[in-house]
């Protein structure tokens, strides 16, 4: 069967940025493998609820954010939801694109001669450039391309270190505490990201205008299984390498301890491996926020969500701009990323509980609305996603 790519690889590059490669790195470290529990449920849940929004779009021919706005209107709730979404994806994108651009920068520079105010410029340019253009599946193309070099890169390391993996697991797991409730949330929380709901609704209704919709469906739904499956492949291959090569040391910053550890085993390898993946995980991350930013705030706006109007183009280039501006000026733009942790807490239950009314509704064609199992299993999944939200506004207001 042929598999035809494209929305669900931006998903992935999306979630596997620099945040999940350094909370893999963290948890292979400290808690060994013990911890593939949570990457296995956070790519579950995730293709879960990115199935909500692909038959969302698909079936109304509308980009979720707009969908969400329509639902929340009829029903007296439209403005407080349009604002959490503006704060969310918009101002919370803005901040989290400054750790993308670093991350990527410090790829760059590993693997490179380049300076790290220089990388940030670089890496920025070429996301602007991409959003500028205006060519859809040249988008896509270097999306797919950027995550096969981070699979490939990162996947290799870790089949290098498999013959090691069961005696260095069980020597971390004795020498360790017991297994880290927020790192375990932490693994899940990489994954399972607000903003990608709106990335992916947009994104699959651009890639199959024109398909009937159920061929529509059958295609996107594969694709994005396979892409996120993917994206939970090179989560595990980090956290193997990271088990392996760190080995429970933790006296050193988990992307440096990671480095030098494959330097050790591997000489000459680590500078460029860490640096090319690392470089791959911080640009794909650098391209989708902004993208996502610009079709979700256009979209509750009312705004033209095109990629070619300037609405579109504004707001991303914004998000993209403040994230440059917070990498190159700012060490860690402590409050405003306090405040997308928690906007990004409370919206993600609240978009998934609001998708799963719309797939019930009238809103959708009548073949394509939720039945009982489903909506079974994705109240599961909502309740792993609360439990996540509590969770993380708990650390965050403590």
């Amino acid at each position: 069967m042929r598999i035809t790519l494209g929305p669900g690889v931006m998903v992935a590059a999306a979630f596997v940025g620099p945040g999940t490669v350094t909370t893999a790195s963290v948890a292979g470290a400290s808690s060994g493998m013990t911890l593939l529990w949570a990457v296995v449920i956070s790519v579950l849940a995730t293709i879960v609820l990115q199935e909500l929004s692909i038959r969302s779009a698909l079936s109304t021919n509308q980009d979720l954010a707009p969908l969400i706005r329509q639902f929340g209107h009829a029903r007296g709730w439209g403005m407080p939801i349009a604002l959490l979404i503006l704060c969310s994806v918009g101002l919370g994108n803005a901040a989290y694109q400054s750790g993308n651009l670093v991350g990527a920068a410090l790829g760059l520079t590993g693997a490179t001669p380049i300076t790290f105010i220089y990388a940030v410029g670089v890496t920025g340019a070429l996301a602007a450039v991409l959003i500028v253009i205006d060519r859809y599946r040249l988008l896509e193309r270097v999306m797919l391309i950027l995550v096969g070099l981070m699979t490939c890169v990162l996947t290799g390391l870790a089949v290098a270190c498999l013959p090691e993996l069961a005696a260095v697991h069980r020597q971390v797991v004795a020498s360790g505490e017991s297994v880290d409730a927020t790192l375990a949330l932490a693994l899940i929380g990489t994954t399972v990201v607000p903003y990608n709901l709106f990335l992916h609704a947009t994104a699959v209704r651009h890639r199959w205008s024109g398909i009937a919709l159920p061929e529509a469906l059958r295609q996107a739904r594969t694709e994005s299984v396979v892409a996120i499956v993917t994206g939970g492949v090179v989560t595990v291959a980090i956290m193997v390498v990271a088990t392996v090569v760190i080995a429970g040391d933790n006296s050193q910053p988990a992307l440096e301890a990671l480095r030098f550890g494959i330097d050790e085993r591997f000489p000459g390898v680590g500078r460029w491996a860490i640096g090319l993946g690392l470089f791959a995980a911080g640009l794909t991350s650098a391209i989708a926020a902004p993208v996502a930013a610009g079709w979700a705030v256009c979209g509750v706006m009312g705004w033209n969500a095109s990629s070619g109007s300037m609405a579109f183009k504004a707001v991303a280039l914004i998000v993209l701009a403040v994230g440059m501006s917070f990498a190159i000026f700012t060490a860690r733009p402590v409050s405003l990323i306090v405040l997308a942790q928690a906007t990004n807490a409370l919206l993600l239950p609240l978009v998934a509980l609001v998708l799963l009314a719309i797939v019930n509704s009238p809103l959708i064609p009548n073949d394509y609305r939720n039945g009982w199992r489903q909506n079974l299993i994705v109240t599961a999944v909502i309740g792993v996603v609360l439990m996540l939200a509590t969770t993380k506004l708990i650390s965050v207001f403590s």
